[in-house]
């Protein structure tokens, strides 16, 4: 009866730069086993580099903030959350992806709005949550979120967006100024026509706040 041959014993004979090396089967398999682990592992690395600087796959900054408040509605929470803004401290103002989100949570509900700015690869998204307002109107009160762009701008033209949650309904409209040198900002189209979709009584206010907000082209943060 033949006898089992164990093959991970079978030394190997190896010549190298004239001499002779034996090494047994078992030492190569080893060898090998590392230098296929340190490639898999190398090539991973690579792969989620490679993920991670994709352009769908990006990691984003995010800007999140939270504002509660009551009316008469009772109790409100307004959670704001911004994607991939432009910071302040830095010279990055455009992306792949910039966005905005809204919510207002109450007894009555949920109201939510997100926008996607679809010019991100000229400017991104600039939020300042200091200038989150919240205004009364009559007993019931509205969330008033302003935000800004920069870069990709002329510098006699500014813009500004804002997002309005009122009695649980979202309203978003984009505003463009003109800022001529010396001279107050004016927008290009008149209030009456850009608000024109809201209710009365917050559209009379906002004509009023926004005509006194954005007379200076500080006010636009583009600067």
């Amino acid at each position: 009866m033949a006898k089992p041959i164990n093959i991970h014993n079978i030394p190997v004979v190896a010549i190298s730069r004239g001499y002779i090396v034996t090494i047994s089967s078992c030492t190569i398999f080893m060898v090998l086993l590392l230098f296929t682990t340190k490639c898999f592992a190398t090539s991973k690395r690579y792969l989620q580099d490679t993920v991670r600087g994709g352009s769908e796959l990006q990691v984003f900054d995010t800007i999140v903030t939270k504002r509660v408040y009551q009316d008469a509605y009772g109790k409100n929470t307004l959670h704001v959350k911004v994607t991939n803004p432009c910071n302040a401290d830095s010279s990055r103002f455009d992306g792949v992806l910039t966005q905005i989100e809204a919510r207002v949570k109450n007894k009555k509900g949920s109201t939510s709005v997100v926008y996607t700015y679809p010019y991100s690869q000229m400017s991104l998204i600039y939020f300042v949550k200091e200038e989150i307002h919240i205004q009364n109107l009559g007993g019931r009160k509205a969330a008033i979120i302003p935000f800004y762009y920069c870069g990709g701008y002329e510098s006699y033209d500014m813009k500004v967006s804002y997002i309005v949650i009122y009695g649980n309904k979202d309203y978003i409209f984009h505003l463009d100024y003109y800022c001529g040198e010396g001279k107050d900002c004016k927008p290009v189209q008149s209030l009456k026509v850009m608000l024109s979709g809201l209710p009365k009584d917050i559209r009379t206010y906002l004509t009023g706040y926004l005509t006194k907000k954005h007379k200076s082209r500080a006010s636009f943060h583009q600067e």
